[in-house]
């Protein structure tokens, strides 16, 4: 699991669900997660790493943020939506046995 580059989409659960997905991905071994979030859940994808790097006694990082637009919807009806990726990096959350 170390190896493959994991991912959590934020949608619209409590923030608490994706805090618990996160620190289960690392707690078994991830070493990198990457959090997505579109949109009104740009906030909720960043309050939830800050709770986890928290949580965790500073045992995370962030590598790359990324910020851009993307288009949805159908032609002529299209809207920009904008899109944040979070990479989190693990610094030493031990592994579950």
């Amino acid at each position: 699991m170390s190896q493959v580059l994991q991912e959590i989409v934020v949608g619209e659960k409590p923030e608490g669900a994706y805090t618990l997905e996160l620190i289960n991905m690392l707690g078994k071994g991830a070493q990198r997660v990457i959090v997505k979030a579109h949109g009104r859940n740009i906030s909720k994808a960043v309050y939830v790493t800050e709770s986890v790097r928290r949580l965790t006694g500073d045992k995370i990082g962030y590598g790359k943020i990324k910020i851009y637009s993307t288009e949805v919807g159908e032609l002529k009806e299209e809207k920009s939506v904008p899109v944040i990726e979070i990479e989190v990096i693990n610094l030493g959350v031990k592994p579950q046995s």
